[in-house]
């Protein structure tokens, strides 16, 4: 199905964010693009912000929808953003985290490089890093850069050079804007990852497929800040065993992915070999962080 044209169908999954939620619907009302529906996906919200999210699709009823999942359960991310992209209506798809905010321009710009490219099936960009949003936290805003910056890649070029594989940075999902096509070739975001497994790597499993299929354009403009607080998953797990599991996890993903898709790239192969082999082995999790922290001294002394 393509989609309503010019329609940006935007996804924001959220669980208990009432202290953010109400940030980030409002950076959606405010973008200077006006084309747009909005799914505020509850998974399974113990607190208010899903009497929130119900009030805001109380007000503006022609442009926001509350969703749950059945029995109002707790589901995860990728489950979530699914829900919100199969109750869509756009020719464009976008996912919006709860604790981050779009920059006014997110849409405006990033849905012209989309008419303008109509080969690509991601549009993204660099994200400011947020610290500034605690003015107690003491951290320093920064804007991330991914590939080299107005360029269209094709497959796989991105999947070899972007993390966990190469230097160039992985975009945020709150970045993303989709054409549907491609999202519904690559089936959406990996259901594998949830709260009953891991979902640290849940954006990077869906970057891979993509990179994997789908053309790309990275643009130089930030449209989007990334709200970096203790709370975030990846600040709670960051350096953790938990973390060394969850790659394992998502290693063990992605080749079965590349092996069920017929993958016969041999960069792509390469790249995997490279960062995967101490997850083949049956390493506990304290043994894959040492070899990944001496494997990650002796790239940067080699400049690979």
């Amino acid at each position: 199905m393509p989609g309503i044209r010019g329609l940006v169908s935007v996804s924001i999954p959220f669980h208990n964010r009432e202290n953010f939620l109400a940030e980030a619907i409002e950076s959606v009302l405010a973008q200077t693009y006006s084309n747009w529906e909005l799914f505020l996906v509850d998974d399974g919200s113990t607190g208010g912000s899903g009497e929130l999210a119900r009030g805001y699709a109380d007000r503006f009823p022609a442009k926001i929808r509350y969703l749950e999942h059945p029995n109002h359960a707790n589901f995860g991310l990728t489950r979530s953003r699914n829900l919100g992209a199969s109750a869509s209506r756009g020719e464009y798809l976008a996912f919006l985290d709860s604790d981050d905010v779009w920059l006014p321009n997110k849409l405006s710009h990033q849905v012209a490089v989309m008419q303008a490219f109509p080969q690509v099936g991601l549009c993204c960009g660099p994200s400011e890093y947020w610290y500034s949003w605690d003015t107690d936290a003491g951290g320093k805003d920064q804007v991330v850069p991914l590939a080299p910056p107005d360029q269209l890649y094709d497959p796989p070029f991105l999947f070899v050079k972007s993390y966990p594989f190469g230097n160039y940075g992985a975009p945020c999902p709150s970045s993303y804007l989709l054409r549907r096509r491609a999202f519904d070739l690559i089936e959406g975001f990996v259901q594998a990852f949830n709260p009953g497994t891991f979902q640290l790597y849940e954006d990077i499993a869906f970057l891979s497929k993509l990179y994997l299929r789908v053309p790309v354009f990275v643009t130089a403009v930030c449209t989007d800040r990334y709200r970096c607080h203790p709370d975030a998953m990846t600040f709670r797990v960051q350096g953790t065993l938990r973390e060394e599991r969850a790659r394992r996890f998502y290693f063990h993903w992605l080749r079965d992915h590349l092996c069920s898709h017929a993958v016969t790239s041999p960069a792509v192969w390469k790249a995997f070999r490279r960062r995967a082999w101490m997850y083949r082995l049956p390493l506990p999790a304290s043994m894959t962080r040492l070899l990944r922290r001496v494997e990650n001294r002796l790239c940067r002394r080699l400049g690979t």
